[in-house]
Order: structure tokens, then sequence, then C-alpha cells
């Protein structure tokens, strides 16, 4: 009976106010379910349109980390008298659950002066695991028009996709050598690469690289060294470890002596010139 009463209250002052030209009732505070009801949008009212910047279509990033930008805007509609954007939210593939922006689900529409018509939205993404992705941004609009007493409300949905790829440099690790003394020259040169190589190289105290299946034994002499390992993935991004500089110290190892050329080269002459002037004396006396 309340229910009926309020209805022909409202509809009443509706009528007066038609008739004297004054606001007897203010709508928006008004509860808006009375004479409400949902229906579809028709053809005239066009969905939300989404622009996504960044990642860009297609497009190879060299790091884990992505920049999601995007905004969100109402479609044109012919038809209603009021639309609003009521949400926007993102789905990754990498990722479980879609993630919400913005949300005003559950206001009393088509009266609530929050709402908005455009939205935009940037965000780093971290930790976005190597190879193909996309991302899909969606945004719900809302909207009413009135038709006599009753007021009609409906909502429709508009999304936008982008692919991308991630594709990192590989990240190379020395294990051994380390950064100390060794008292032997076999050291071994051991080193993790974050993903499958395609090729893996290592330079010598500057040298050239060489290249290398895996881990490998450096055989050294004594003396200050420095090694640098580096790798390629099948995509040809190259990547490279610190320099490992270390030292090699083998104790007691012997050192021959020099050839001592000078004594010798002396003795050969004193020895030359006592032989021609023993051949001149013998000639002599023979003579």
């Amino acid at each position: 009976m309340k229910r009926k009463t309020l209805a022909f209250t409202l509809i009443l002052a509706f009528i007066i106010s038609a008739v004297t030209g004054t606001q007897l009732i203010n709508w928006a505070k008004a509860n808006p379910w009375i004479g409400t009801d949902w229906v579809s949008p028709s053809g005239a009212t066009k969905p939300p349109t989404l622009t996504i910047t960044s990642p860009e279509k297609n497009s190879v990033y060299n790091s884990n980390n992505v920049t999601l930008s995007f905004n969100a805007r109402l479609g044109e509609s012919t038809s209603a008298s009021y639309m609003r954007l009521m949400q926007v939210y993102y789905k990754t593939e990498w990722e479980q659950n879609e993630t919400y922006v913005y949300n005003n689900e559950g206001i009393n529409i088509p009266y609530d002066s929050n709402a908005i018509t455009y939205f935009s939205y940037n965000i780093n993404l971290t930790g976005v695991p190597e190879g193909k992705h996309h991302i899909t941004v969606y945004a719900v609009e809302w909207g009413a028009y009135i038709d006599g007493l009753f007021v009609h409300m409906f909502s429709i949905n508009g999304s936008s996709s982008v692919n991308f790829t991630i594709d990192v440099s590989p990240s190379v690790s020395v294990l051994s050598p380390v950064n100390e003394t060794y008292d032997f020259s076999d050291v071994p040169l051991n080193f993790t690469v974050s993903e499958p190589i395609s090729e893996v190289t290592y330079s010598l105290d500057g040298k050239e690289n060489v290249t290398i299946a895996g881990n490998t034994t450096l055989t050294l002499s004594n003396g200050a060294h420095n090694v640098t390992v580096y790798a390629w993935d099948a995509a040809g991004n190259a990547g490279a470890s610190e320099t490992i500089h270390f030292n090699v110290e083998v104790p007691n190892v012997e050192v021959p002596e020099p050839f001592p050329t000078a004594p010798v080269a002396a003795g050969i002459t004193s020895a030359a010139v006592v032989c021609i002037g023993a051949l001149i004396y013998f000639r002599k006396r023979k003579h």
C-alpha cells in the first residue's frame, strides 16, 4: 500500500511539474528503481572505445618490465539520455585474475554525479615472463533513456587487445673462478646462463674469444688473470658476465736458469785464438 501511495505521489508530482513548469521533486534524489527496467542497448548506442598506447602492437621488449598505458572513452549514442563509464579493467594471459582499475558498480544510476565519461591509466608491469603475450583491456558503460514515466537502463561492453613479446638477453653468472688466489694451475671455469643458448665463449686476459660447449678448465701460468664469459640466445641477444679477476701462484715452481750465452761465446773466441796461434807456430817450424 505504501509503495502504491509513493508511486501515485511521484506521478502526480511529475504531472503538476509538467503543467506548471515548476520542479516539485528532485528526480535525482528519488528512488531510481520505481518505474525502471533493464533493456539491451539499441544499435544507436556504440560500445566504449579503448586505445592502448603501450605496449606497442607486435613489439619486442628486451626487459621483463613493460609499461601498460591506455584510455577508455564512452561510445556515441543518439538514443541514450545518460551514459557513464562504470568499470575499466585489464586481463593478461600470464596472470589468473583480471585487474580492475576503475569500478563504480552499484551506484544509483542514472543519477550519479561521480561517474565518468573518460578514463586514462598508466602502470609499470614488472616480472613479465619471457615469451609471447597479450593484454586485453575492457570497459563497461551503463546508460539510460527515458520513455514516458519509465527509465530504461542498459549496459554495453567494449574491449581492445595487444600482442607483444618479451625476449631478454641471457644472464650469465660465473661460479668459478672467483676473486682469490689459486695455488694450482688448472682452474675450472664454471658458469650458469638464465636461458637456453646457441653459443657461449670466454675471453681470458683480454684476448680473443674462445668458443666452448660448456664448463671447461683453464690451464694458467703464475700471475694475475681475468676472464669474461659471453652467451647468445636463439634470437641473437647477447649477454655477458662480470669480468672476474684472480691470481695463480703455484708454489715450488722451478724456473730454469738462462743459458750463459756471453761466457760461452768468450770461451769459444779464446779457443779459436789459441788454435790459430798453434797453427801458425807449426807452419813456421815446418819451413
